[in-house]
């Protein structure tokens, strides 16, 4: 056996270390694995954030509990089809009116809900215009596709279109809040 030693180059562990820093601190792979986990813990704080923001901070007060608040608005959403006329009469039997839009930022809140409902919004007939049931004009865009629907406007997926006033349908009642 030969005495001599082979000579190997002590580890030089600071400048290791430096190499470590300039490189990098992390792998590719544990780059995509922080990069993924940021994107999960972004998409869970914006779930809590918006769970946060719909949880009801009362009850609508005189009204039951299964009434839930936005905006200064109390709405309850029945999952009973009614015809137009019939739902207009069992939201006025709640001390309520069928689902109308205040505004652009409530007709997204209610698209993030997905909601189903009749809204008090009529015509005489086709080629006249969309009418609020307290007689004033709807600007609002609805859909007249099939073109042979009717006369009554439904909010669904987001969306207002015409249909059939006697076509039983899915339908909210509000409440406007007192200041």
């Amino acid at each position: 056996m030969n005495n001599q030693t082979q000579n190997y180059p002590e580890p030089n562990l600071a400048k290791d270390s430096r190499k470590q820093q300039v490189r990098g601190l992390w792998s590719p792979r544990e780059e995509i694995v922080a990069v993924i986990l940021g994107i999960i813990c972004f998409v869970l704080m914006y779930t809590l954030v918006r769970v946060i923001t719909f949880i009801p901070q009362d009850h609508c007060g005189r009204f039951p509990k299964d009434w839930f608040t936005y905006s200064n608005n109390c709405y309850y959403i029945i999952f009973e089809a009614k015809t137009w006329n019939g739902s207009l009469t069992a939201c006025a039997s709640k001390n309520s009116t069928l689902l109308y839009l205040d505004n652009e930022e409530e007709l997204k809140f209610l698209k993030s809900l997905s909601i189903v409902s009749w809204i008090p919004v009529f015509r005489e007939g086709r080629g006249h215009p969309w009418m609020w049931q307290n007689g004033s004009t709807c600007k609002l865009q609805i859909s007249d596709f099939p073109p042979e629907k009717g006369n009554c406007a439904v909010l669904s997926s987001g969306n207002i279109k015409s249909d059939d006033c006697e076509f039983p349908n899915l339908y909210t009642c509000k409440h406007k809040l007192e200041n």
